[in-house]
């Protein structure tokens, strides 16, 4: 399905690509989760031009960020003028190039916004609430003496001093290990009647605290001992807890404890966002006559507001890395998996071969295979390993690999599946299991010798447009049953005929009422088609891809099309 002309209604919100040159120019795609470039029909952006791969490149959406990859294509892709072979993050106005086709990509506002959001937010106070309480304090203190209103001023500088400081730390230093220490150095500074400062992350799910940062004056790098009894209090009030003098303090629930630690004042404060309890932020010291003022609590309750939104930017910034580092890794996977099909289909003389691999995920567990023997005949083969991701696509690598060598040491389709079934009944403890149709062609007089392993039977289309499935034995899955006893079929592929081979991805998938796509759907477009391998796929895709719609498919999708001329 092509994408919307510009004046179609998008949502405004989303970043998109609008194509400067190539077959779609003057398009704007707008870009909700991943697009696929490339020629093939399932394609988000089909693009027709020889000079792009089926599946060429992939644009994808994480953590509010979109990242383009190449997906192996023949001819390249390229980002800003330069060839990729690793994912790249796109900022607003990058050059893609696809073939003759190129793209420039466009952010959003919103999410420009929402990038910026965290720097924003970082204030005490609303601006406007802010102003006026510096006005009501100023007016009421000026009552109150020139002494007062000096030492009031001084602290609304020291708290927007160091708001102001942490709004730089966050610019430039998002990672945790950096942007903590930095932060508390700053709070020493903000607060020069404390000894020590520590900060800590709660976890919400666990309960537990881990230290994101601490600091001593004296820059010592000891560990800082604190009060449990201390923590559970602040956690259970939701409030924080202030001793001016923990010797003389009767009523702390936790003097003891912090008596034993050595410890002549201390604060603790819940760090809180929307309502969350994401920390706590502690200030202590440990001598005499150097307790903490009112006007070093109340800038000490005016930090924990900036803090708590510190902790809360550091937890998305990593989260946004670690979700960046998983999704290279699964796009080197895939380009690793599809390493292992075929990079290009033999074409013996009067024969042609057709195929299609769409994986549910980055990486899936179908596989096709085609390799010509020594004795001059081609085999190929078209499989399912049970389950999806990384375990089925390991179990599709090995599966693969086997094939390849089995196929080449016999021309004996069922003694290559007995060979396939001992390399994978290592995995049956695990309930790991494989279906798979493997056949041998003689190319000369078109005789085919077919043998299965639980797939669903290939449907064969006669000269005269009739269409139906080879009554093949449907055999026992490998991995199932040892040994397998596969029995084989011989059948006579005769010119204009088609042989057409597919995964259960396919015949099951479903549209947004349930309904499934069938085998008897299959035949019919197999039927109504004129035999050519490569026309019949791409109306099995476009028709299977009209049909799910907006749900898309739930398995991988794996057709292989072989036809006689």
């Amino acid at each position: 399905m092509p994408p919307p002309p510009d004046h179609a209604p998008t949502r405004e919100s989303a970043p998109c690509l609008v194509v400067r040159s190539g077959p779609l120019a003057g398009r704007r795609i707008p870009l909700e989760r991943e697009l696929l470039l490339g020629r093939d029909p399932l394609a988000g952006s089909e693009i027709q031009d020889p000079s792009v791969s089926r599946r060429h490149a992939q644009v994808t959406i994480a953590d509010g960020a979109c990242f383009l990859a190449d997906l192996g294509s023949r001819n390249g892709t390229f980002h800003n003028g330069r060839r990729i072979t690793e994912p790249v993050r796109l900022a607003s106005g990058d050059e893609i190039r696809v073939g003759s086709s190129v793209f420039v990509f466009h952010d959003s506002e919103h999410r420009r916004e929402a990038a910026a959001a965290p720097k924003a937010t970082l204030r005490p106070d609303d601006p406007a609430e802010m102003s006026r309480s510096v006005v009501r304090s100023l007016t009421e203190l000026t009552a109150g003496g020139a002494r007062q209103l000096s030492e009031e001023v001084a602290l609304l500088q020291r708290r927007l001093a160091f708001v102001l400081d942490v709004s730089r730390v966050l610019a430039r230093t998002p990672e945790e290990s950096r942007l903590f220490p930095e932060l508390l150095e700053r709070m020493l500074t903000a607060l020069p009647n404390a000894d020590r400062a520590l900060i800590l992350a709660r976890d919400e799910k666990t309960g537990r605290f881990r230290t994101l940062g601490a600091r001593t004056r004296s820059g010592t790098t000891m560990e800082i001992r604190v009060s449990q009894t201390l923590l559970e209090e602040v956690v259970r009030r939701r409030e924080a807890l202030v001793s001016l003098d923990v010797g003389a303090d009767t009523d702390l629930p936790a003097a003891e404890s912090i008596r034993f630690l050595g410890l002549r004042s201390v604060a603790c404060v819940p760090l809180l966002v929307d309502d969350r309890l994401v920390g706590v932020l502690q200030v202590d010291n440990v001598r005499h006559g150097r307790g903490f003022s009112e006007t070093d609590l109340d800038l000490l309750d005016g930090l924990a507001g900036p803090i708590g939104l510190a902790i809360e930017h550091a937890e998305l910034h990593q989260q946004a890395l670690s979700r960046a580092v998983l999704e290279h890794d699964l796009a080197l996977a895939r380009r690793l998996q599809l390493s292992f099909l075929p990079g290009r289909m033999p074409s013996p003389p009067g024969w042609r071969f057709a195929a299609e691999y769409t994986p549910i995920g980055a990486v899936g567990g179908d596989l096709y295979d085609c390799l010509p023997l020594r004795d001059g005949h081609l085999a190929f083969a078209i499989g399912d390993v049970s389950g999806k991701g990384i375990a089925a696509a390991l179990l599709m690598a090995r599966l693969t690999g086997a094939l390849r060598r089995a196929a080449t040491l016999t021309s004996d389709p069922a003694a290559v599946l007995e060979a396939l079934n001992d390399e994978i009944s290592a995995e049956a403890d695990q309930g790991m299991f494989a279906t798979l149709l493997f056949g041998v062609l003689t190319p000369d007089d078109g005789r085919i010798v077919l043998v299965n392993a639980g797939h669903p039977p290939p449907l064969l289309r006669r000269t005269d447009g009739g269409c139906h499935e080879i009554e093949l034995a449907a055999g026992t899955p490998l991995g199932m049953r040892h040994p397998l006893a596969a029995r084989p079929h011989t059948l006579m592929l005769s010119r204009n005929e088609l042989l057409v081979m597919y995964t259960d991805g396919l015949s099951e998938a479903a549209n947004p009422a349930g309904e499934r796509f069938e085998v008897e759907r299959i035949r019919e477009l197999i039927r109504a088609g004129d035999g050519d391998p490569e026309r019949t796929l791409d109306c099995l895709l476009k028709t299977a891809r009209s049909f799910v719609s907006t749900r898309g498919f739930d398995d991988d999708l794996t057709v292989l099309c072989l036809g006689r001329r």
